[in-house]
């Protein structure tokens, strides 16, 4: 029968002369066994694939109780997941060997083995903010082991004002415990950021009416005449308007991408690390044509042969002269794409435009496609009850219409009679 198992109860226990288990009743699986020679090992005991799996967690005086205990929790968790409690031990044990290198150190080596060659540039600034603002503070003190769940569950409760960067936060502190499972400085599987519930995020859209398009375009000019920002930036940001596309891209379009004859920029590389075409409208053209070439980028910087570094603090300057101050630069893309669903394009041409990867991604405007649907089908329901009532208003009276099967019945019936 089950005993509730203390440090005092267990060193009472006595050698009868036989093998035995003394079972935990607050730990199902975990007991003390008591050899025939008189030894005391704390063990777990779980049914894997049909039959009984014993693990020997340690000898009584070598381990305390409570820590057996949970390494008991650990172990069978590990079984019931099919994975070997034994060689995690020895990770753990050649973990604890390998010293105690902190968070800082493993972001450092991280981000110079990882991120820096591997990711976008936008993608590893990102990350760096990330670790200088958010997580060294918090953990870049503490070994990178001694990181545990707990620790995480708070640091994101601490970010509940910021539930979309708090949930970005903790996906990234992930992959940065993932490299430490890969490097051999945590334990497989214990990377404490794993089943944390994240923050309900509420998806923002924001599309531009076809007035408010005109005001944006005003707006930059506006603030292109005032002087708020420059030519370079105000052609960015007509080009964004004008194609579609992501800033980025705009910023990293050179002379040398520019097709005119075909009209697109082709560039060797984008977000979705292929090669993407953005097509030129005349009007998008003749804003390219007219712009000074200033080094090899269109949008140039202010250092020589740099591409202008931000065009979202331009807009942001740029805006305040329409009023559209909940208008971020990425909406201009979203209602590039609106204008198009509006005026019947399919998504998968949007898509195209767009310079989608996968089709999911274009399904976001999948609702102002059916809009515009329901506008066309207005339209044809319109006309066809005008054409309907055209067709009526042009009827002769019926009392003056005469029924040639009817009369013609009538007189095959006067025929037979007669």
């Amino acid at each position: 029968m089950p005993k509730k198992l203390t440090e005092a109860f267990c060193e009472s226990l006595t050698c009868d002369g036989r093998d035995r288990i003394v079972f935990d009743a607050a730990q199902p699986g975990f007991g003390v066994r008591i050899t025939a020679a008189g030894r005391k090992l704390y063990i777990a005991r779980a049914r894997v694939g049909g039959s009984q799996r014993y693990l020997a967690l340690g000898e009584l005086g070598t381990i305390k109780l409570a820590d057996a205990r949970k390494e008991a929790r650990r172990a069978l968790e590990a079984l019931r997941d099919g994975r070997d409690p034994m060689l995690e031990r020895r990770e753990r044990q050649r973990v604890a060997a390998a010293g105690a290198v902190t968070v800082d150190d493993l972001a450092k080596r991280w981000l110079s083995e990882i991120v820096m060659p591997k990711r976008k540039p936008r993608t590893a600034s990102d990350y760096q903010r990330l670790i200088d603002q958010r997580i060294g503070p918090e953990f870049g003190h503490l070994a990178v082991g001694a990181v545990e769940r707990e620790h995480v569950i708070r640091w994101h409760a601490q970010m509940a004002n910021t539930p979309r960067r708090a949930n970005y936060a903790v996906q990234v502190f992930k992959i940065l415990m993932n490299f430490a499972e890969d490097v051999g400085l945590r334990v497989p599987h214990t990377n404490p950021c794993r089943r944390i519930e994240f923050y309900r995020e509420k998806k923002r859209e924001r599309f531009l009416s076809e007035a408010e398009i005109g005001k944006a375009a005003e707006a930059i000019a506006t603030a292109e005449r005032s002087g708020k920002i420059g030519p370079h930036a105000a052609a960015g940001l007509r080009l964004c308007l004008f194609t579609g596309a992501r800033s980025g891209e705009i910023t990293a379009a050179k002379w040398a991408h520019v097709d005119f004859e075909r009209r697109f920029i082709r560039l060797p590389d984008s977000k979705t690390n292929e090669p993407r075409t953005i097509h030129l409208s005349d009007a998008a053209l003749e804003i390219i044509k007219t712009l000074p070439r200033v080094g090899p980028y269109i949008i140039a910087g202010a250092k020589a042969g740099q591409p202008f570094q931000n065009l979202k603090r331009s807009w942001t300057v740029a805006r305040k002269f329409a009023g559209l101050d909940d208008v971020r630069l990425h909406d201009l893309r979203h209602s590039y794409a609106s204008l198009a669903a509006g005026r019947g394009i399919s998504l998968q041409m949007i898509g195209k435009l767009l310079g989608h990867k996968t089709p999911q991604t274009t399904q976001r405007y999948a609702h102002l496609a059916r809009d515009a649907a329901a506008g066309v089908n207005d339209e044809l329901g319109a006309a066809m009850t005008a054409a309907i009532e055209g067709r009526a208003s042009s009827a002769p009276e019926t009392d003056n219409v005469v029924s040639l099967r009817k009369s013609r019945r009538r007189a095959r019936t006067r025929a037979t009679a007669s």
